[in-house]
């Protein structure tokens, strides 16, 4: 898939308790295919790509207090297209939640240990060598816990990780999380009114034609 936000695409900074502040960036044509994990319908309205770091404090924030909600409503029930992206952006540990996160991939488990990664966040952000990921986590998730380990200390989604990294670069993320809602960029741990505000507008925008 191509992320290509037309013109000018709005951005929301979240600032204070929830106070949603538009700011604008110029736009960008970036290839995310094979890039990230996609949950819902390829033919939802709606398309969002989230760019986040798995050490980051606001995303586990959003994950705990918005995901579940967003998730529901809008994911199970076929209106919006969500796709994951894990990158790097220098938060305690990011390297290897996104590391544990792709090698739970290679065993169809991406979106079990991102959402154990979100709800532990304040548990494998602590240590230096967060023993955890390769010992106590692959169990808890029912994975092959020797090839796991293989694939976490020879850093078998290194690559993906990297090119990742690169797209999030090149579509100039200050933040996380950062969210592109069928290309227009929301920045922050967004409350459920907010996001389902943005979503529902998404939707009519779409409906329009645009």
């Amino acid at each position: 898939m191509r992320l290509i936000p037309s013109g000018v695409v709005r951005v929301l900074a979240v600032l204070g308790l929830g106070v949603a502040v538009p700011v604008f960036s110029a736009a960008q044509d970036v290839d995310l295919e094979g890039i990230g994990y996609a949950l819902g319908s390829p033919d939802a309205a709606v398309t969002v790509v989230e760019l986040g770091d798995f050490g980051c404090w606001a995303c586990s924030l959003f994950h705990e207090h918005t995901w579940p909600a967003i998730h529901a409503e809008f994911i199970e029930t076929g209106r919006v297209h969500w796709r994951h992206v894990p990158f790097l952006f220098g938060m305690r540990n990011g390297d290897d939640g996104a590391n544990a996160a792709e090698c739970a991939a290679d065993q169809g488990k991406y979106w079990e240990m991102h959402d154990l990664l979100y709800t532990r966040h304040e548990e494998f952000t602590k240590p230096r060598n967060p023993k955890n990921l390769v010992q106590e986590y692959p169990r808890e998730l029912g994975l092959d816990a020797d090839a796991f380990k293989t694939c976490y200390e020879d850093e078998h989604g290194k690559d993906r990780t990297r090119r990742a990294t690169d797209a999030a670069d090149e579509l100039e993320v200050s933040g996380t999380p950062t969210f592109f809602i069928n290309g227009t960029r929301a920045l922050g741990a967004l409350t459920v009114e907010v996001f389902r505000a943005l979503l529902e507008e998404a939707e009519r925008q779409a409906g329009q034609g645009g």
